[in-house]
């Protein structure tokens, strides 16, 4: 099972993000996406949390490989965003393992952290 993170981008009114409380919260997204995965497709959970540009997403992966859990999860999230009326103008803005930033943020916390804040465990 891999942990993929996304970020789905909020829409713009007029140059200014939507506020948070007149678009869709991470609950709801995560309730949709959980309703619109394929079998095959392989999400086990999906954590999701609200930030001031959008929702930051962590799907839960069953798949044989890296590289097949990421393409999942960023078909999953397209066509959640191209299907749900409510999520016109969002984008996905990010989907990966951000490796990277999760050892970078490991090494900064003295050991104490792996994951971006918005996927660590509740």
């Amino acid at each position: 099972m891999y942990l993929i993170n996304a970020h789905l981008r909020a829409p713009e009114i007029e140059g200014r993000l939507a506020p948070p409380g007149g678009r869709m919260s991470a609950r709801e997204i995560r309730r949709l996406l959980l309703m619109l995965a394929e079998p095959e497709e392989g999400l086990e959970h999906v954590y999701g949390e609200d930030h001031a540009d959008g929702v930051d997403l962590g799907l839960f992966i069953r798949r044989p490989t890296l590289d097949a859990a990421e393409s999942a999860a960023a078909r999953l999230c397209a066509r959640c965003l191209d299907s749900v009326p409510g999520l016109a103008g969002w984008s996905l803005a990010g989907c990966g393992t951000d490796l990277v930033l999760a050892l970078a943020r490991f090494k900064a916390s003295g050991g104490q952290a792996c994951q971006r804040p918005a996927i660590a465990a509740r």
